[in-house]
This record gives structure tokens, C-alpha cells and sequence, in this order.
């Protein structure tokens, strides 16, 4: 890599701290091609410690320093940005730390999943001067990425509707296969009202929702969700853990897209990991990475940017969007946060 910040001269792949071993954290280790950019120069467990075995794993794949300080790692001060990968409670614990230490950081989704653990972070970026990105899995897929680019480039006119579902095996529990089941939406929600949130900047205005035990997990494994907003794009969200054992599924289930414009309309399945190609024969070739590559591409970019580079996004806002968006589903299910 090459810029003006380094003469022309190559500039060293970025040092970055790693802490937690989520949902995306096999992806990075498990990544094939170099990592450009980026190096990870430490990384360490969740506060906790509970993911110290799984990290010592990952980071050996991938030669990287690993240890279960991750307070040492959030205020390291030979690193410039840290990537959070840590489940929900560590994820907004640990993001604190390096925002207050002044660190650029990227959180998973979800990076909080009530308005105090918002209102933390965005105190501690205030005062550490630090700078959070957040996002999700859908948000950062090639196909997500591009019906962004589509929305945002206007091509598809103005929005009316938005459809967002994911379907996931009975009986599954997101990445924590020990764990007690917990209420779908919670688990699988998220990512879906990420892309919302980053399809739209509009405010919600109403909100109609029903979440209920339909296949026998004896917690809710079904919500539906209407959104209306205040430009009138209706956003249709469906989460279900549904499909039945025999059924090979990815490990973010069956997500299904489709956004619909006044001059087009676009549909996607983020998961799908290639296109088939007709030509003398039918093959299929690999064509994308994982969204958390996508994530360290946006932490680098943030990092790096000097003099004339475009502000990064203001991911509390936007986490507090995708919160109070959660929040409202709740109540409109008659299901309030506790």
C-alpha cells in the first residue's frame, strides 16, 4: 500500500488489536489470502476470560500474540484501532475501554442492546476522543455492500418497501449451541435492523410486531415486524428459527433481501458464497469474503485517514438507531426492555 500520508513510500500493514472470539472470529482466522492493511498484533479474550481457549486456538492459526488482558489490548497505546468480536455484554464493555483510550473501533453488531450501554459509549468516545464503527453481517457481505451502494447512489429511486428475513434451524441458538435458547429476535435481529438502519435515514413512526413460540423450542423462535417510517418506506422484518433439521443451513441461516425503489428493485441472499457460472459446462466459483474482512477494510480506512479523508461514520448514532429500533419492536410485542 502506497499514499500521501507515507510519500509514495509503502505504508506497514496497521497494527490492530483483536478482542473476543464472536460470531466472526473464525472467519478472520480461517481468512486465506493476506490481510493487506492490516496486521493483528494482539489478541486477547472477552472481559471474562470465558472465550480464553477458543481465542488461544485462533491465534495460533494465525501466529498472532494472544492473551486474556483485554483491557491491556483496548489501551494499548502501539495500537491505533481495535476490532471487537466479543458477544453482546463483552462487546459493549470492551468497546467502552478503547473508545475512552482513544482507540478507532469497530464493534460487531451488536455493539449495545440497550440505550444505557449507548449512552456509555458514547461518553467514552466523547471523552477518550475516540471513533466507534459498527455494523453487521448482512451490512458487510459483497451483497449488502452493493444494494448499500445501489440505495445510496439513488438508482433504484425512492425506497417503498424493504423485506429483511433470516431463517435458522429449529433448535439452533446463533453460536452458542450450550447455551439456553434465548428469544430469536435477539439472536437473529440484529443484523437485519443494522441494514435497515444503513438503507435508510429516515425515522420510524409506527411499529407493529409479534413475536411468539410457533415451533416447539418453548421460547420465542418467531417475530414479525412491520416498520413504517417517516418518508413512507415500509421495512418488513421476518426472523424464524423454522427450518427443519434435515435442512443443510448456514451458520446465519437463510437471510433474504429485497428492496424495492421507484425505478428498480433489488434482491439478494448475502449468504450465498458463489456464483454459478454457465459457459461450456455449469460450475460454481468462490467470490466473496466474509463480512469481518469487510470490517477491517472499513477500521483500516478510519484509522488511516488524514488530512481531506472523509469523516468515518458516526457509529453511535447509528447503534442507538438500531437500538431504539430493537426497543420499539419490544414494546410493540408488548415484550419492553427489562
Amino acid at each position: 500500500m502506497t499514499g500521501p500520508e507515507s510519500g509514495g513510500r509503502p505504508v506497514p500493514p496497521l497494527a490492530i488489536g483483536v478482542i473476543g472470539a464472536g460470531r466472526h472470529a473464525a472467519a478472520l482466522a480461517e481468512h486465506q489470502a493476506p490481510l493487506a492493511d492490516v496486521r493483528i498484533a494482539r489478541w486477547a479474550a472477552s472481559p471474562g476470560a470465558a472465550d480464553l481457549s477458543a481465542i488461544r486456538e485462533l491465534a495460533t492459526r494465525i501466529e498472532a500474540p494472544f492473551d486474556r488482558d483485554w483491557d491491556a489490548v483496548a489501551r494499548d497505546p502501539e495500537l491505533r484501532a481495535v476490532l471487537v468480536l466479543s458477544e453482546a455484554a463483552g462487546a459493549s464493555v470492551a468497546a467502552e475501554a478503547a473508545l475512552g483510550a482513544g482507540k478507532v473501533v469497530f464493534a460487531a453488531v451488536p455493539a449495545a442492546t440497550r440505550a444505557e450501554e449507548v449512552n456509555r459509549l458514547a461518553g467514552a468516545a466523547g471523552g477518550g476522543r475516540g471513533v466507534l464503527l459498527a455494523g453487521g453481517t448482512i451490512r458487510h457481505s459483497p451483497a449488502g455492500r452493493e444494494a448499500l451502494r445501489l440505495i445510496g447512489s439513488e438508482e433504484l429511486g425512492p425506497l417503498h418497501s424493504l423485506f429483511a428475513s433470516v431463517k435458522l434451524p429449529v433448535g439452533s441458538n446463533g453460536e452458542r449451541p450450550a447455551a439456553a435458547p434465548r428469544p430469536v429476535l435477539e439472536d437473529a435481529g440484529w443484523d437485519l435492523l443494522d441494514f435497515v438502519v444503513a438503507a435508510t435515514a429516515a425515522q420510524p413512526v409506527r411499529v407493529h410486531a409479534h413475536i411468539d413460540a410457533l415451533f416447539g423450542s418453548g421460547v420465542p423462535d418467531t417475530a414479525v415486524c412491520i416498520i413504517r417510517f417517516d418518508n413512507d418506506l415500509i421495512a418488513t422484518i421476518e426472523v424464524a428459527r423454522c427450518l427443519p433439521p434435515s435442512i443443510a443451513a448456514a451458520a446465519d441461516g437463510e437471510v433474504e433481501i429485497e428492496v424495492i425503489g421507484g425505478r428498480d428493485t433489488v434482491r439478494l441472499e448475502p449468504g450465498a458464497t458463489a456464483v454459478r457460472i454457465h459457459r461450456t459446462g455449469t460450475a460454481l466459483r468462490p467470490w466473496l469474503d466474509a463480512p469481518v474482512i469487510s470490517m477491517l477494510d472499513d477500521l483500516a480506512a478510519a484509522s488511516r485517514g488524514g488530512q481531506g479523508a472523509a469523516a468515518p461514520p458516526d457509529g453511535v448514532t447509528e447503534v442507538r438507531r438500531v437500538v431504539e429500533l430493537m426497543d420499539a419492536i419490544r414494546v410493540a410485542a408488548g415484550r419492553p426492555p427489562a
